[in-house]
């Protein structure tokens, strides 16, 4: 056992190695397979930080003095300062009210002079500038235009300062990158060091591997779009050379960087190494070791599961497995070692779970019961819901009002002013829709209980009958079968009657000729016999022995005709030449009978799918019927025609004995009227007969009108 649980282990962390190493290289793989640090992705950001902040901050940045002189003013704007708080009569009120309670002045509105103080006076002062240059906004548009080009003039300095300490930063951040470059239009020329000399990285722009053009506003400060509609976001372009010397990936921070992607590409192959050991180690042990993933006890528990819960549990068995392992691949590349420990710790043990359901899985897999399924049944108990629709619709009536009640009842705790709704709707809905569900609840009940009597065997009264609704359509239900019910037991009655009468028949016309067998094989062993006593004796024999086999045949016939037992060849057959055959066959007996055969068959063919032996023999044992039971000098009719695409064979004769009233007892196994029970017969013709046609599909019935006796057959024709 501890060998077992020790191998299970040793394959659940080579899966989890397995699995670490792909979700590497699915991760990781574009960023180190085939690279150095200056094609990853951190250093292409860095360097596309640079090469858009170099020309906006450094290389081409526009004459603050030239952008100044090219501010414009417009009448939109100039029309946009003067109603930025509202129209000239909102704003004179508005200035002074907010000077109201520092002066004090006249019922005029003069400035009483001799109680003002000092700060009064100031206030005034300020009041009546403000005043005068909201008018004057109001009259002059050069004046707004002056204070309009002085804001845009302020923030182009302010624009300019924040250039300034973005240069510095990036000089100061990318101290590393050396350039050389000339401006493309203008020629001048730009360097900060030497770019010729070794390099770990180079650069270059011109006309065939492209230039260096950017913007010459840089977008990432204040202001800037402002001078972007200034100077009408213009390009500049540039060719030459970027370039990182050696020295810079030996120290400082550039060399960090460089040591830490040499490391994480090393941790890269490696993992890529040990994926590739584990699979290999995996894939040889699982063959010799992965019945160790059985366990006796939980597997028995398991496959008890319904199939959905088994496949969901699965399902997140593996979901477990890939997020621990992928959380366990980016903690080995940011080297967290304790997160490690513990997510490989998790991901072994998840492993292991998966693995063990696999192996289940796979060994039931040819056994899986669907409709056993929690969602099957599921669906198949919403099926149901809405087959009584009225039923369906007033229970999720029901359910709304109830919900809507109690989140009512919970809102008038939280809001009382909601009882102003909740009193009438609790009055005309809530306690209407509470009774109409008890009530019919009450009357469900007693149907219930009611059924449950039935279940007894108690057959009692009627259920009470109420109204239209489906409940009431189900006691009505109830009603009729509790009528089937009854009628049942007087079946069941007949049925046990009819099963004693078929047990002594059975036993009296087996044991006849079987005693007229014995007793004459006791005969012949008397040596003293003549030889004509001897052929009397074996003729008896044979005919008695012919008699019990033809007995026993008709039983067990009539028995696979019963259970369905029974294979039939169909094919096309005229039923009009096989009746005129049968006829033909007992020609010799009918002449000798006694009786008059009036037939009227016809010369058209009425074609039918049958099976033609099977089909022959019904029409055999009705013609044997009349032979043996039909009235001496009396007339038997026969009569075949087809009628509503039907064929429709008709025999009808007069009976020698008295056939009784029940005439469905005549189609019973070995039933036979009491006083022909002396007759050849076996008593299954007519239930043989009535089991073949039933096969096809036809229908036999008979008919009882004193001692007439008719028997009407009729199955489909083909067209």
């Amino acid at each position: 056992m501890k060998h077992s649980i020790g191998r299970n282990i040793l394959l659940s962390v080579l899966v989890v190695l397995t699995v670490c190493s792909l979700f590497t290289l699915t991760d990781q793989g574009r960023k180190f397979i085939g690279t150095n640090y200056f094609d990853s992705d951190d250093f292409s950001w860095q360097l596309a930080e640079f090469e858009t902040s170099i020309v906006p901050v450094v290389l081409a940045v526009p004459d603050k003095e030239e952008v100044k002189k090219k501010i414009t003013v417009t009448l939109e704007e100039i029309e946009e300062y003067r109603y930025r708080y509202g129209d000239l009569q909102s704003q004179l009120v508005s200035i002074r009210n907010q000077y109201e309670g520092n002066t004090a002045t006249s019922e005029t509105g003069e400035t009483t002079t001799e109680t003002a103080t000092v700060t009064e006076q100031v206030s005034i002062a300020e009041r009546d500038k403000k005043i005068e240059d909201i008018t004057k906004n109001f009259s002059d548009d050069s004046y707004v235009e002056k204070k309009i080009r002085a804001e845009k003039e302020a923030q182009v300095d302010a624009y300019y300062k924040s250039i300034e300490h973005a240069k510095n930063d990036l000089l100061s951040q990318k101290e590393d990158f050396v350039y050389d470059l000339v401006n493309v239009e203008t020629k001048e020329h730009y360097s900060n060091g030497e770019t010729s000399s070794k390099n770990v990285f180079k650069k270059e722009y011109s006309g065939r591997y492209g230039y260096l053009k950017e913007r010459t506003v840089y977008q990432n400060v204040d202001n800037s779009s402002l001078v972007t509609d200034i100077m009408g976001n213009p390009f500049a372009r540039f060719e030459g050379t970027i370039a990182i010397p050696e020295s810079s990936i030996l120290s400082g921070h550039r060399a960090n960087e460089y040591k830490y992607f040499i490391t994480s590409q090393r941790k890269f192959y490696g993992i890529l190494v040990v994926g590739i050991l584990a699979a290999i180690a995996f894939t040889l042990l699982w063959r010799k070791n992965s019945e160790t993933f059985r366990h006796g006890s939980w597997e028995e528990k398991f496959r008890k599961l319904p199939i959905d819960v088994k496949l969901v549990s699965f399902l997140l068995s593996i979901l477990l497995v890939v997020t621990t392992t992928r959380f366990l691949v980016g903690f080995v590349i940011y080297s967290d070692y304790d997160m490690q420990v513990y997510t490989f710790i998790f991901a072994v043990i998840f492993t292991a779970l998966t693995l063990y359901q696999w192996k289940w899985l796979r060994t039931g897999l040819g056994t899986i019961d669907w409709k056993g399924s929690l969602v099957y049944s599921w669906i198949k108990s919403l099926e149901g819901f809405f087959l009584k629709r009225t039923i369906g619709v007033q229970t999720l009536i029901m359910l709304i009002v109830i919900f809507f009640w109690g989140f009512g009842t919970l809102l008038t705790l939280i809001q009382p002013i909601a009882l102003i709704v909740w009193i009438p709707a609790t009055v005309l809905i809530g306690i209407p829709v509470l009774v109409f569900l008890l009530s019919r609840m009450s009357y469900l009940n007693r149907i219930i209980m009611k059924t449950e009597e039935m279940a007894r065997g108690v057959i009692g009264n009627e259920i009470e009958v109420r109204g239209k609704s489906p409940i009431a359509e189900h006691a009505a239900s109830l009603n009729g079968l509790r009528d089937r019910i009854k009628s049942s037991h007087s079946e069941q009655a007949k049925s046990e009657r009819l099963k004693t009468e078929l047990i002594t028949n059975v036993s009296h016309d087996l044991r006849t000729p079987l005693t007229s067998i014995i007793t004459y094989t006791d005969l012949l062993k008397n040596p003293s016999i003549t030889d004509e006593e001897r052929s009397s004796y074996i003729a008896i024999l044979d005919k008695k022995s012919m008699r019990l086999k033809t007995l026993i045949e008709d039983l067990f016939e009539v028995s696979k005709m019963a259970t369905g037992n029974i294979e039939l060849d169909k094919r096309k057959v005229d039923l009009t030449q096989l009746l005129q055959q049968a006829i033909a066959e007992h020609q010799e007996d009918i002449d000798k009978s006694g009786l008059d055969y009036r037939v009227a068959i016809g010369t058209k063919p009425i074609m039918s799918f049958v099976d033609g032996q099977k089909w022959w023999r019904v029409l055999d044992n009705l013609i044997i019927n009349t032979l043996k039971y039909a009235l001496p000098n009396t007339r038997v009719y026969i009569n075949l025609d087809q009628i509503n695409g039907e064929a429709v064979f008709v025999i009808k004769n007069i009976a020698k004995y008295e056939l009784g009233n029940d005439v469905n007892e005549l189609a019973e196994r070995f039933k036979r009227t009491d006083t022909s029970r002396h007759t050849e017969g076996s008593g299954l013709g007519l239930a043989i007969a009535q089991s073949i046609v039933d096969l096809h599909g036809g229908s036999l019935r008979m008919e009882v009108d004193g001692d007439l006796f008719k028997v009407t057959v009729k199955i489909a024709v083909i067209v």
